[in-house]
């Protein structure tokens, strides 16, 4: 589950602890624990559909909006619509991170994301990373054609690999992404 800065701070003050969000399928779980960016974390405590005509001022105050037509319009959907309320909770936690996979494992996994792909990237933002470390995503994200939501979203999937590091302005490769990028038959 991914947090926007939007409120960041409300949520780290413990002043919004309920998220709308339209999602098909969750993409939290019950006792799953997040990250809050830059730093922190929560714990989702409930997750539940919720119809928007039904959302309460108070789940509304919770979510950090001022009413429901601001959270409609944040949204963008009718108040018809069908969403999923998470409930979360500060923590101390830290999140589990993905154990680290074999070089060979994670070129295997980035081959059949780029198959699933348009175009193959997962080569070329790795390239990019490591030739421009601690570069913003808004300066890399053109060089591949991309917006830079798109590009941060595909670094995620990077970083979840175990390949990258977000630093406090853009990434670098970790050890692991440096030993993919070594490989010679990688791409």
């Amino acid at each position: 589950m991914q947090f926007t800065t939007r409120n960041s701070d409300e949520i780290r003050a413990g002043k919004v602890t309920v998220s709308f969000r339209n999602w098909r399928r969750p993409h939290a779980k019950v006792g799953g624990i997040y990250r809050l960016r830059p730093t922190g974390a929560v714990k989702v405590t409930g997750i539940a559909k919720a119809r928007l005509s039904d959302v309460t001022s108070d789940d509304v105050a919770r979510a950090g909006f001022q009413s429901v037509d601001a959270l409609v319009a944040f949204l963008g959907l009718s108040r018809s619509a069908l969403v999923t309320r998470v409930e979360f909770a500060l923590t101390d936690d830290v999140p589990k991170t993905t154990p680290s996979l074999p070089p060979e494992e994670v070129v295997k996994r980035l081959k059949a994301t780029d198959r699933r792909s348009a175009a193959p990237w997962t080569g070329r933002v790795l390239a990019l990373i490591e030739a421009h470390p601690a570069t913003r995503a808004g300066d890399l994200a053109p060089v591949m054609g991309w917006d830079t939501p798109k590009f941060k979203s595909n670094v995620r999937k990077l970083k979840a690999l175990g390949l990258t590091h977000s630093l406090e302005v853009g990434y670098r490769l970790t050890e692991l992404g440096v030993r993919v990028m070594q490989r010679p038959t990688a791409w």
